[in-house]
């Protein structure tokens, strides 16, 4: 589950091409929450400097090493730990134990507000009950990579209706006709 967490809190406000590129020096660096207790806050700093954001994120690390052995296993002890919101925890949850919750960043926001034409107001706690009541039992992790892709790919800021499977259904393209 470490290992899921560290990505998914790079992955708050950084593109993914920049996490890629320091992820694996990272765990090879620091394989445990003991390993960043025992670092410090500036060698992980040094170490996550090209993500940007590094002295608040080396922060938030080392205090999480301090304060846990382990990292908890629910969803609200994950958003107790400091910069973690309901994203990086249920994206941990969802990717490292297959656990049916919804994970939702901005780009599935957009094609829940296409797909359903809903326009939440941010943040909104509705978004997250609809997207946890669309997560499905079976494959919970599946469909939500394959969504966070869908919204990346394809149901972008400038969306690519002309290849999206769900045009027929879709109410933003039924009311733009967007190409």
């Amino acid at each position: 589950m470490y290992e899921v967490f560290v990505a998914e809190f790079f992955l708050t406000q950084t593109p993914a091409e920049n996490v890629a590129a320091v992820y694996p020096q990272f765990l090879d660096r620091f394989p445990t929450l003991e390993s960043i207790r025992e670092a410090g806050e500036e060698t992980v700093a040094r170490v996550i400097e090209p993500l940007g954001f590094q002295n608040m994120r080396a922060a938030a690390l080392t205090n999480i090493a301090t304060e846990h052995r382990t990292l908890p296993d629910t969803v609200d002890e994950l958003e107790n730990l400091e910069r973690v919101g309901p994203y990086v925890a249920n994206a941990t949850l969802c990717f490292a134990q297959d656990r049916r919750l919804p994970v939702v960043d901005r780009n599935v926001k957009r094609v829940y507000r296409r797909l359903l034409g809903t326009d939440w107001p941010e943040p909104s706690s509705d978004q997250w009950r609809v997207a946890a009541n669309l997560v499905p039992p079976e494959a919970p992790r599946r469909y939500n990579l394959a969504l966070l892709d869908f919204g990346a790919e394809i149901c972008r800021s400038e969306p690519r209706c002309s290849v999206c499977f769900a045009s027929p259904y879709c109410r933003y393209y039924s009311q733009s006709g967007s190409e």
